[in-house]
């Protein structure tokens, strides 16, 4: 089941950097919102440690792009 869901994490962070490609600031920043929820969802109710180690990548990926939205839209 986690790693159905970690798998469908991909698609949503390319997503993602396609909106921050086309500079599409709004709409990067809200799914990059509803995505790190969803990272973090899953972080609570992981139990094995090669799902967390999975998910602790995309949390750190999605940081940076939080950034990297943060920075570009000034």
């Amino acid at each position: 089941m986690f790693t159905e869901q970690i798998v469908n994490l991909k698609p949503k962070v390319q997503t993602i950097i396609d909106f921050i490609a086309k500079k599409d600031w709004v709409n990067a920043n809200v799914y990059l919102h509803e995505v790190s929820d969803e990272v973090e969802d899953l972080i609570d109710s992981v139990t094995l440690d090669e799902h967390l180690i999975e998910l602790g990548k995309y949390q750190v990926l999605l940081k940076h792009l939080l950034l990297k939205i943060q920075n570009d839209k000034d």
